[in-house]
């Protein structure tokens, strides 16, 4: 399959550059569309109604990694201004970025940030993003972020939003600059009314590197997933395990909740708690051992999201259903709609 077969139409009233709690008032109060995987039938809903969707004895799995800044801005030697757009940072405490523009950059140089501020570029061209490996000249890159840095966004949005937009409510484990944004629907109010329907919720750990870099390859297998950090704690594992032997569903919240646990997978179809690290790459015609049902966000054409989504629902499906989201003028991207896979 070639990534081009996964295009889909995108209009300008598809594109929400607000976030949920702003623009609706609560953050549960964003569109839900509901895809029957078996019978192909659609339905529209709200997320806080998601309770309507699951049934007694489901387990959601949420994903509490938390983002830090992982954008900062400064000046090179010359007095350009450049952007480093972070993807990862190494347990070395150096970080691989995107740097914007780079003609007055290259190894050894140092780049001028706020309050006296720097950091030095070590490394360039590295993998096929041609990304550059920096360290922060006083303190640690990460306080650095912390202190001075922006979220990733598209480049399409507008506003100074911050971390707290971009974080689910219930974000504890920090060690990304980026976020499970299928998490951003959830509201405690939301999470409580699935409890007392019985639905079990319990959470992961997997810290995003590098999702929002697009697709340089041609065909979908060609592509290659960075290594990301998880955790599948014992209590989590129990909890699916339990549901799994009851012929209970079980429901992932967002993309890194599902690689998660299929990467914790067992050939006997349970999950076993596991910390380590994890390059799943979910393609078509990958067999799901653990996930049953998928709550996601409509993700960016010419990524490894959207081949999940389409692993997960099926090309046709899948295709038909963001055609379908795009003329309905349902929200994209990371303050949009969502939408959930049974």
């Amino acid at each position: 399959m070639r990534i081009k077969d996964l295009r889909y139409n995108l209009l300008p009233e598809n594109l929400e550059g607000t976030p949920r709690e702003i623009r609706l008032g609560r953050r549960d109060m964003s569109r839900l569309l509901v895809v029957d995987r078996a019978t192909g039938i659609r339905s529209h809903s709200t997320v806080c109604d998601l309770v309507h969707w699951l049934t007694s004895g489901d387990v959601l799995v949420l994903n509490n990694s938390k983002r830090i800044p992982g954008v900062l801005k400064g000046r090179t030697a010359m007095g350009g201004q450049v952007e480093l757009r972070f993807v990862n940072l190494e347990e070395t405490g150096t970080g691989l970025c995107v740097i914007f523009p780079m003609h007055d950059v290259g190894v050894g140089s140092v780049i001028d940030l706020r309050a006296r501020k720097r950091v030095e570029v070590m490394e360039t061209g590295l993998t096929k993003y041609g990304l550059a490996r920096v360290r922060s000249l006083k303190g640690s890159l990460r306080d650095l972020l912390v202190a001075q840095g922006s979220p990733i966004l598209g480049f399409f949005y507008e506003g100074n939003w911050t971390t707290q937009n971009l974080n689910p409510y219930y974000a504890t484990e920090e060690g990304t600059v980026e976020s499970p944004l299928a998490g951003l629907h959830f509201t405690p109010e939301l999470v409580r009314s699935l409890e007392d329907a019985d639905i079990e919720v319990c959470f992961i750990t997997l810290h995003s590197v590098g999702s929002w870099l697009p697709f340089l390859e041609d065909h979908v297998d060609e592509h290659r997933m960075w290594a990301e950090y998880f955790l599948v704690p014992e209590p989590t594992a129990a909890a699916i395990n339990r549901a799994r032997e009851a012929g209970r569903r079980i429901v992932a919240c967002g993309s890194t909740s599902l690689r998660a646990l299929e990467s914790a997978a067992t050939e006997g179809r349970t999950v076993a708690p596991v910390s380590g690290r994890t390059n799943l790459y979910i393609t078509p015609g990958y067999e799901f051992r653990v996930v049953d049902a998928y709550f996601t966000n409509f993700h960016q054409y010419q990524t490894s999201l959207i081949v999940l989504d389409v692993a997960f629902g099926g090309k046709k499906l899948v295709m038909d259903t963001y055609q379908e989201a795009s003329k309905l003028q349902y929200s994209f991207y990371e303050f949009g709609d969502a939408v959930l896979y049974l």
